[in-house]
C-alpha cells in the first residue's frame, strides 16, 4: 500500500529506505518516526495494519518490551523527585518483598536481578492480566537464583514488579503515571491498558516464527526462558497470528502488563523518548543528571542461563548501544527494543529520538535489522551536522 507521511528535506532519502523495507515484508506494515531537538523530522508509515486495511498515521501498535523502557523513564522521574533511592533495599518501599529477599535494591530490580524472571507454575491469561494474582504467585515461589546477584531478562514480570514498586511509592500505577507524566503533557496517544473504544485502531500481528510452545525439558534453562514469555498457558504458540488471541486479544490490550503491552504510534513513542533528552512540546521529563544515571553501564555478559554473545548492555531498566544493539544514534543512546522488531531510543548527544513499530514480527538474528538500517542512515545525517 506504499509509504505515506513526511520527512524533513535532509532526511528525504530515508523514505526510499523505508519503502524498500516495507516492500520486502511479505505481510503487514510498519511506522517509523524521528525527533531532533524536540521536533519531528521523520514520520513515515505504510503497509497493512489489518488484512485489507492500510496502516495510517493514527494506527496504534503494541510495543512489547518498549513498554519496559517507558516504565523505566517513569521510575526515573521518582528517583529525580527524591521519592525513590535507587540504592535502597526494595523492602524499604515494599516490605512484603522480604519473602523473596531483603538484599535486592531498587537498582537491582531495574537490572533484572530479582530472580523472578518467570513463574514456576502455569498461569491462565486471566490470572496474568490480574496484577495481584501475578504478585502473589511471584512472592510465593522460590526465586530462580539468589536475588541481587546474577541477572536474567524478566520478559513480562519486570513490568509487574516495577508496577508494584510504583504503586507503593506513588499511589498511582504505571498506567496512570504514563498518562499523567508522558502522554497527556506531550499530547500523544499512548497507553498501558488501552481504552476499549480504540481496539479497532490497533495493528493486528502477523509473524514468521512464534518461539513459544515448543516441547522443552521441564525446568531446563530453555523452558524457564520460554515460560518468562508464555507463563505456561497464558500465551500459547501462535498467539500472535490469530485474530483476538494472545497479543491480538482485546483483553490483553486493555490489561495492565507494563513489561509488554504498551500501545502507541511510532510518533508517540519517539516523542516520549525525545522528552527525556530535550524539551518536546514544552515538556522535559528528566534532567541530564538522571539521564546519566539511567545510562550507567551496569549489566553485560551472559545471564544466569549462560547464553552466548553478543550480549545486550543495560543500565537503569534501559538498553544501551553495544555490539548487540548497534547502530544507534551514538554511544550515549539509551532506550529499549521489543519483540519481533519494535524499538524506541533517545540520544543526549544529538538530542534525538526514534520509534519503530511493526506488526510483521521477525524472530531471531534478523529481528531488528529493519530499524537498524533506518537508524544507520539517520545517524549519518546527524553526524554531518
Amino acid at each position: 500500500m506504499g509509504t505515506h507521511g513526511f520527512t524533513a528535506s535532509s532526511f528525504g532519502h530515508i523514505r526510499d529506505t523505508f519503502d524498500t523495507i516495507l516492500g520486502d515484508q511479505p505481510a503487514g506494515g510498519a511506522a517509523f518516526s524521528v525527533f531532533v531537538e524536540g521536533e519531528c523530522v521523520i514520520d513515515l508509515h505504510g503497509g497493512e495494519a489489518r488484512p485489507g486495511a492500510p496502516w495510517t498515521a493514527d494506527t496504534l501498535s503494541v510495543m512489547f518490551s518498549n513498554t519496559k523502557g517507558l516504565a523505566s523513564i517513569l521510575v526515573a522521574t521518582l528517583v529525580e523527585s527524591g521519592a525513590v533511592d535507587p540504592d535502597a533495599p526494595l523492602t524499604q518501599y515494599w516490605p512484603e518483598f522480604s519473602a523473596i529477599s531483603t538484599a535486592l535494591t531498587v537498582r537491582g530490580l531495574m537490572e533484572h536481578r530479582a530472580g523472578l524472571s518467570s513463574v514456576r507454575n502455569d498461569m491462565t491469561l486471566d490470572q496474568v492480566l490480574d496484577h495481584d494474582s501475578v504478585i502473589r504467585e511471584l512472592l510465593s515461589q522460590e526465586p530462580l537464583w539468589e536475588p541481587g546477584t546474577d541477572y536474567a531478562y524478566h520478559a513480562i514480570t519486570f513490568g509487574t514488579l516495577v508496577d508494584e514498586l510504583v504503586r507503593r511509592v506513588d499511589g498511582r500505577n504505571l498506567s496512570a503515571m504514563l498518562q499523567d507524566e508522558l502522554a497527556r503533557p506531550l499530547g500523544v496517544e499512548a497507553w498501558i491498558g488501552l481504552p476499549a473504544e480504540h481496539h479497532d485502531r490497533v495493528a493486528e500481528f502477523v509473524e514468521t516464527d512464534w518461539p513459544l510452545g515448543r516441547p522443552l525439558e521441564p525446568g531446563s534453562p530453555a523452558d524457564v526462558q520460554s515460560r518468562a514469555m508464555s507463563f505456561g498457558n497464558a500465551f500459547p504458540a501462535g498467539a500472535g497470528i490469530h485474530p483476538n488471541i494472545g497479543y491480538n486479544d482485546p483483553r490483553v490490550h486493555q490489561g495492565v502488563l507494563p513489561g509488554a503491552n504498551g500501545i502507541s504510534t511510532a510518533r508517540g513513542l519517539a516523542a516520549m523518548w525525545s522528552s527525556t533528552v530535550t524539551s518536546t512540546s514544552g515538556v522535559r521529563v528528566l534532567s541530564d543528571e538522571t539521564v546519566n544515571m539511567m545510562r550507567e553501564r551496569r549489566v553485560t555478559g551472559p545471564s544466569v542461563w549462560g547464553e552466548p554473545g553478543p550480549w545486550p548492555e543495560r543500565g537503569f531498566g534501559v538498553m544501551l548501544e553495544c555490539e548487540a544493539r548497534s547502530p544507534l544514534f551514538s554511544s550515549r543512546s539509551f532506550g529499549h527494543d521489543g519483540f519481533g522488531g519494535q524499538s524506541g531510543f533517545a540520544d543526549p548527544t544529538h538530542r534525538a529520538s526514534f520509534g519503530f513499530v511493526t506488526n510483521y514480527l521477525i524472530v531471531g538474528s534478523q529481528e531488528h535489522t529493519r530499524w537498524k538500517k533506518l537508524i544507520g542512515e539517520v545517524r549519518a545525517v546527524l553526524e554531518k551536522g
